[in-house]
């Protein structure tokens, strides 16, 4: 628990002046960011987080499974991490555990949301392993307006570092701006579109700029939201729907979305026994039934009772009385 007065990254709870528990309102001790914020008095490395409707205090599980055909899905990783965590940070941490147990597929199925292409890439280079995931959409302003050219209509020269526009100008500027995505931009003269008969619909600006990403990452790009539409990459990424089951498995068979300890770690120390718990039912369920138990052969006590028709005691000591 944060304990010091009001200031800026601290807890939904702090102590006043007399050692006294108090929830943080807005306008007396200000309210901190989510991915700092304390929102447990019991637990302070718990974080509120939000997806689409979905909303809860505490921290994510990622798992990762098996699913080759005809075998036993078992989970290989479970990674707990804090609830604001975005998933694409999760992901190469996830892929470096396998690899340091040497359990690294040749294909992993991921979401969309842990997937980007620089990634795919690097995955690909680093470890060998092929990510399969639905690439994102072109989600710039212009495909969003209808009947404006996206950046597809425009041809691109790597070599001579130029790009042309429908209307057939090229472009006087190519650069790499400081950012964390590596995109290329190329700017066209405010003359030439100005002048444009197509600028309504190209762009809302004085000159349409261009962004893109490197030749080796762009050609992955494209190539990948592509193949996405066709029905057999459809078909393959269909597995990857099986780990929502397992999902629902941990969350409505072991009661895992309840945090039964306090802390990141600890609630790491459930998810993974809650994973070998999952993978002791599955291989039990596959296993051969075990032989039927032969009959022991009867006591010469045993054989005496059946012979006169006399039931037997189930206790020794009821028969040692009865016998003497």
């Amino acid at each position: 628990m944060n304990r010091s007065r009001p200031c800026g990254r601290s807890s939904f709870y702090w102590l006043d002046e007399q050692e006294r528990l108090c929830w943080r309102e807005a306008d007396s001790a200000g309210l901190p960011p989510s991915g700092f914020a304390i929102v447990s008095p019991y637990d302070v490395t718990a974080r509120f987080a939000r997806r689409g409707d979905t909303r809860w205090k505490g921290f994510l599980a990622h798992v990762t499974e098996t699913c080759d055909d005809g075998d036993v899905n078992v989970i290989t990783d479970v990674t707990t991490t804090n609830a604001v965590i975005h998933d694409s940070k999760t992901l190469p941490v996830i892929l470096d555990r396998l690899d340091q147990r040497e359990l690294l597929p040749l294909e992993h199925y991921v979401d969309g949301g842990c997937l980007s292409v620089a990634f795919e890439h690097r995955a690909a280079r680093e470890h060998g392993v092929g990510l399969v995931g639905a690439v994102r959409a072109k989600r710039t302003r212009q495909p969003r307006q209808g009947g404006i050219f996206h950046r597809d209509a425009f041809v691109i020269d790597w070599d001579a570092k130029q790009v042309t526009c429908p209307s057939g100008k090229t472009s006087n500027r190519w650069a790499t701006p400081p950012s964390l995505a590596p995109y290329i931009t190329a700017s066209f003269l405010v003359a030439d579109c100005r002048s444009c008969p197509l600028k309504v619909s190209c762009t809302r600006t004085d000159a349409r700029t261009v962004s893109f990403l490197p030749r080796e990452l762009y050609d992955i790009q494209s190539e990948s939201r592509t193949e996405q539409q066709t029905q057999e990459w459809l078909s393959r990424y269909s597995l990857r729907a099986g780990i929502e089951s397992t999902i629902s498995e941990f969350v409505n068979g072991h009661g895992m979305r309840q945090c039964r300890y306090r802390s990141e770690d600890e609630a790491h120390v459930q998810h993974v026994l809650t994973a070998i718990a999952v993978n002791l039912e599955r291989i039990g369920v596959h296993l051969p039934a075990a032989p039927e138990r032969r009959p022991r052969t009867p006591t010469a006590l045993q054989d005496y009772l059946d012979r006169h028709g006399i039931s037997r005691p189930r206790s020794w000591r009821v028969a040692t009385h009865l016998a003497g």
